[in-house]
């Protein structure tokens, strides 16, 4: 059965929670990923201040990477996930031939409230052109993520631990979410600029937006900017280390990002980041069950 919903519209007339349009043409069967409860109240991954009050004030928090507490069961899974970024496929939405965007992308259904988290079937991915000036209104299609990718632990500790941050009432952590995973590699040489959002300033039409670094090599640029509606400055920073973040209430601010060129000229430069997309779903249909 389609399941449609449009994503996202222009700043000051969307509704509170925006939408995203996707269509499923063909049923999936999906793995029931198991959790057992005790698991789920062990925070494998902390920060050591209260971020949700700052999104509360401010909209955005930017974290560092050596604020991260993470446990060291997770270690192996955290090094598995970020080979991923050897195995990304070129992105075939870009214009005039450029190639400076490789990706990969998946859907998960979450329910914060007992951490269950199944993945869904994959889908053309379409925001409004209202939203994304490059690609808004297009149909696209990304390389799926791997196998491994679904079920691994880091990510999943990683999408509760984000969700903790957010400022949201106990009612929503009792109804569905749909989490988009996009894993990202920006590459630039000497003879093409590497974008990392080439659509400049924007929103992504999520509720939550979660950006995380996983590695640079031989890049300079690549400088965050948050702004206001307006799009007045309200903070910048140089994602430099693994797992620096910047988390935004995406309703309330925009963002972009400069473009990225290499250091040395001879060698090409890469700039690898984890971006996961929180969208409020109370209707959404949990994928299957257990099997």
């Amino acid at each position: 059965m389609a399941r449609t919903t449009l994503r996202g519209s222009a700043p000051g007339n969307r509704p509170p929670y925006p939408e995203r349009r996707v269509s499923l043409g063909f049923h999936a069967v999906c793995v029931m990923i198991k959790i057992h409860r005790r698991e789920l109240n062990e925070e494998m991954i902390t920060v050591d201040r209260a971020i949700d009050s700052e999104l509360r004030e401010k909209k955005y928090a930017l974290i560092l990477g050596e604020e991260f507490s993470i446990a060291p069961e997770l270690t192996a899974d955290r090094q598995h996930l970020w080979a991923d970024w050897d195995h990304l496929e070129p992105d075939r939405h870009l214009k005039d031939g450029d190639h400076f965007r490789r990706r990969r992308l998946g859907l998960f259904y979450f329910l914060p409230s007992t951490a269950e988290l199944l993945p869904l079937p994959s889908t053309p991915y379409i925001q409004s052109s209202a939203i994304n000036t490059y690609a808004g209104g297009i149909s696209r299609t990304f390389a799926p993520l791997l196998a491994a990718t679904l079920t691994n632990q880091f990510l999943h500790k990683l999408i509760a631990f984000n969700f903790r941050q957010f400022p949201v009432g106990r009612s929503r952590t009792r109804q569905p979410w749909e989490i988009d995973v996009h894993q990202f590699r920006v590459v630039a040489s000497r003879d093409e600029l590497g974008q990392p959002t080439p659509e400049g300033i924007h929103q992504d039409g999520d509720d939550f937006n979660c950006i995380h670094l996983i590695g640079r090599r031989n890049a300079t640029g690549g400088v965050n900017t948050v702004y206001d509606n307006d799009r007045n400055p309200l903070a910048t920073c140089t994602l430099l280390q693994p797992m620096d973040s910047i988390i935004v209430w995406d309703p309330h601010v925009m963002h972009g990002v400069t473009p990225i060129s290499p250091e040395n000229p001879s060698d090409p430069a890469t700039r690898d980041v984890l971006v996961i997309g929180y969208n409020h779903r109370p209707d959404l249909e949990r994928p299957c069950d257990e099997i």
